[in-house]
């Protein structure tokens, strides 16, 4: 018997956390509907302005804002909490069994893991791109914005029709191509 509750469990927890990265697809989808009066638009945009998102350099361990979801300024932490934060806690309202764990996943792979540890890191490619929505995947959003909006699995834009594998390395050869522009202009 405490094999069967604890498969429930584990049953209950991917289920949830599959909602969650739909909803978090629904957003982010949402957040690319350019428009004055989206403020889902109005807040992600700047996200993409970021010329190349290279690795920066220093610590990769987090600033001390990033530990209140405080990504640098109000439109990256808005859009964030917006788009992501605030569907884990409703999930963790509705169904706390469940929704609280992923809460704790969401805040703890912002702080530590978002980014450049796996969100936009060129390195990471390859097969894992095919199910998880990091590295290449990710990044070829940001080449592409009308491609690859999954923020956490690339199951809900295979769904959808928006999934778009790149090659592997491409985001690394994008990057370092403007590394080497920015080099000639300086």
């Amino acid at each position: 018997m405490p094999i069967q509750v604890g498969l429930s469990y584990l049953l209950g927890i991917l289920l949830t956390f599959l909602v969650w990265t739909l909803c978090l697809y629904v957003m982010h989808r949402l957040s690319h509907i350019p428009h004055k009066y989206n403020p889902l638009w109005q807040f992600h945009r700047a996200h993409h302005r970021i010329p190349d998102l290279s690795t920066p350099s220093g610590s990769v361990w987090p600033q001390f804002g990033q530990f209140f979801l405080w990504l640098g300024n109000w439109r990256a932490s808005l859009d964030v909490f917006v788009s992501m934060t605030l569907p884990a806690i409703a999930l963790a309202v509705a169904v706390p069994k469940y929704g609280v764990p992923i809460l704790v996943l969401h805040y703890f792979y912002e702080i530590f893991l978002s980014e450049y540890a796996l969100d936009h890191n060129p390195r990471i490619q390859g097969a894992v791109t095919r199910y998880w929505a990091c590295g290449d995947y990710h990044l070829h959003h940001h080449a592409h914005p009308a491609r690859n909006f999954g923020l956490m699995l690339t199951l809900w834009d295979r769904v959808f029709g928006s999934a778009f594998d790149p090659q592997p390395g491409a985001a690394l050869a994008r990057q370092q191509k403007l590394i080497t522009a920015r080099a000639l202009t300086q």
